[in-house]
């Protein structure tokens, strides 16, 4: 355990600890479904970054189109 009158825990560290103590108490305690959780919402983040990222190329190249046909 660590004393965190010596050493205070980081801003970050905090921030982490609360994160996963509510991901853990929304699943019941069960580690296992929090972290099952958490992973399933990292992927559907990372599929909406990626669809994003389609969309912006798409707008950025539509310029280009109409310069084209003019």
């Amino acid at each position: 355990m660590r004393d965190e009158t010596r050493h205070p825990p980081k801003p970050n560290q905090d921030r982490y600890e609360s994160a996963v103590d509510e991901a853990i108490a929304a699943c019941n305690s069960d580690v296992h479904g929090a972290l099952k959780a958490l992973l399933i919402a990292n992927e559907l983040l990372e599929a909406e970054v990626a669809m994003l990222r389609r969309q912006r190329q798409r707008m950025m190249r539509t310029p280009e189109r109409k310069a084209r046909a003019a």
